[in-house]
């Protein structure tokens, strides 16, 4: 039995894995800048109610 060895997929594994590694930190970026937004909103939002409720001058 004539046995062949295994093909080499390296360069195919290497650039499948670029675009995937890409994908993953655009989502971690995106994730950051939505949290991020979220504490300005809420801070934003905090600091509107506390000056509506000042009484008038």
């Amino acid at each position: 039995m004539d046995r062949q060895p295994a093909p080499d997929f390296t360069i195919a594994f290497l650039v499948s894995l670029a675009p995937l590694i890409f994908i993953a930190l655009v989502a971690v970026w995106v994730a950051s800048g939505l949290l991020g937004a979220f504490g300005v909103s809420y801070v934003a939002d905090k600091g509107i109610t506390r000056l509506g409720r000042r009484p008038d001058a």
